[in-house]
Order: C-alpha cells, then sequence, then structure tokens
C-alpha cells in the first residue's frame, strides 16, 4: 500500500526515470546496429610464417636429410571483403640507425603474383635462406624483424617475429 501511495504522489520523478532508462536502451540499440551494419564490410589480415625445409633421403645408407630452404610468410584474409595486398614480406626496424632513420625498412621490394585476396584465402611470399641471411647480416644484433603486409587503402599491418640476430643463428643451424 505505501509503494502505491509513493507512486502516485512522485508520478514526475517515475516518469523521469523510466525516460532516462528508454534513452539509454535506445542509446545501445544504435551502438549495435551500426556495428552490425559494419560487419559485411569488415577488413582484416592475419600474418603468419613458416620455415621451408628441403628434405632428401640417402638410397644406399636409408638416412634422410633435412635442412632450411627458406621462410614464407603468410598473409590470410579473416575479414568480409576484398583486400588487395600492395606488399607482402618482411621489414626491420633498426633502433642504432641515427634519429630519425629508424623507420621500417623492406627487406625486398618486389611482390608476385597477384595481390588481391578474397576472405579465407592465404596468400604467401617466399624469401631464400640466403637472402635472408645476407639482408639480416647487415643490421645490428638488436634491430627487430617484423612479417609487414600493406594495402591499397594504405593501412599497414605488422607481427613481430624476433631479433635478426637470433633468426641468423636459427637459419644457420640448417636443422629442423
Amino acid at each position: 500500500m505505501c509503494i502505491v501511495e509513493w507512486c502516485n504522489l512522485n508520478s514526475g520523478f517515475l516518469t523521469g526515470v523510466l525516460s532516462l532508462l528508454t534513452l539509454v536502451v535506445s542509446v545501445i540499440a544504435i551502438v549495435v546496429s551500426i556495428h552490425t551494419a559494419k560487419l559485411p564490410y569488415k577488413k582484416e589480415i592475419k600474418l603468419s610464417s613458416s620455415i621451408d625445409v628441403f628434405f632428401s633421403r640417402n638410397d644406399t645408407t636409408g638416412e634422410t636429410d633435412s635442412q632450411i630452404i627458406g621462410v614464407s610468410v603468410n598473409a590470410a584474409n579473416v575479414g568480409s571483403r576484398n583486400v588487395n595486398i600492395t606488399y607482402l614480406g618482411i621489414c626491420v626496424k633498426d633502433k642504432s640507425l641515427h634519429k630519425g632513420q629508424e623507420k621500417m625498412a623492406k627487406i625486398r621490394d618486389e611482390i608476385t603474383g597477384t595481390g588481391n585476396i578474397a576472405p579465407t584465402e592465404v596468400k604467401t611470399e617466399m624469401f631464400q635462406k640466403a637472402d635472408l641471411i645476407f639482408a639480416l647480416s647487415k643490421l645490428s644484433k638488436k634491430a627487430r624483424v617484423y612479417l609487414y603486409a600493406q594495402d591499397t587503402e594504405g593501412r599497414e599491418y605488422f607481427q613481430k617475429v624476433g631479433y635478426a640476430q637470433r633468426l641468423i643463428e636459427h637459419l644457420l643451424q640448417n636443422k629442423v
């Protein structure tokens, strides 16, 4: 009975509270609908790398030998629309350079094949072991190595791999 009397006496306050709740629910609905409307146009690339290995078998001894022949950089389109890649490869950032020159530097400029990646498709660029060791050996030990992709709209994608010296050591071990 007390609640009914209080509501009758404070009807303006209750109207204000209900209006505020309606406003909050409306804002949430607008944010959710905008997010849902953007989903078909989502653009995202996931970068990964793999080591390319060559296996050979000696028929006389029966031994199997393996050696690293290169590194591949993979770009998978995990978005909902096509992405046109202008560069896919490896970049380095060497902080031992003078101030202002410590920007990203590409290991190799050319890109082979088509740069258009459809949703769920993967594009791969291969780097030969000798070329990669030669390029990384010119850098300082603390130079950071990144997987790197750039699309036609100017968006850049990075994935840190490690330090140049450590990568050279792994490639020179030549065993998987």
